[in-house]
């Protein structure tokens, strides 16, 4: 999971699209890589901009918002090929190829949360909803301790998890919510068009 861990600083889309989470073939990944190259000079939060959710009940968007972002293979192809424009290599179909081999068949969530405590946490777990269908995620990464926000005045601890789904489990031409439950007992909620997103 490292490359999507790094690859969680990273990515975006046109507006007129057709989107769709779909099954990746020759012609997605030239996309992918194009887009990648093309939105090199963008700042982060410009190329995550079409992958990203923010809390259902979020009453304004600032840092300490609460957000998930979707990485879709599609995505993870463009933040390579972003990388490598950035630093000045070639965007390589073998390092495609691996990115592939690496996520294919799964849904990948990176959500940051804030709480006033440190172990709000603990024993997390997330499931995608979709009507009455309930998916559990197969896998997840949450840290041991959540961390403080020193740049912040106040006390608040800030805590970014990673939670994969089988894309098998989930039909990706509905919406969905994903919903994660923190050890204190609170929903935190949000919603993903997944027609809309490549």
């Amino acid at each position: 999971m490292k490359i999507l861990c790094c690859i969680l600083s990273l990515l975006v889309l046109s507006s007129s699209s057709a989107y769709a989470i779909a099954p990746i073939s020759a012609e997605t990944i030239r996309q992918a890589q194009e887009y990648g190259v093309q939105h090199a000079q963008e700042t982060l939060p410009d190329f995550l901009q079409p992958w990203i959710s923010y809390e259902e009940k979020a009453a304004q968007l600032n840092e300490t918002t609460e957000r998930a972002y979707l990485y879709t293979t599609y995505l993870l192809l463009a933040t390579d090929a972003r990388e490598k424009k950035s630093n000045g290599k070639l965007v390589l179909n073998a390092d495609s190829e691996r990115i592939i081999t690496d996520y294919s068949g799964m849904l990948s969530f990176s959500v940051t949360l804030f709480s006033k405590e440190p172990t709000f946490i603990h024993n997390t777990i997330a499931v995608i909803k979709q009507g009455k269908k309930i998916v559990k995620a197969y896998q997840t990464t949450i840290p041991s301790e959540a961390e403080p926000c020193t740049w912040l005045a106040g006390r608040l601890f800030k805590a970014q998890s990673y939670f994969y789904f089988s894309d098998n489990d989930i039909d990706v031409s509905m919406p969905a919510t994903l919903v994660v439950t923190t050890n204190d007992k609170l929903d935190h909620k949000f919603y993903f068009d997944l027609a809309k997103i490549r």
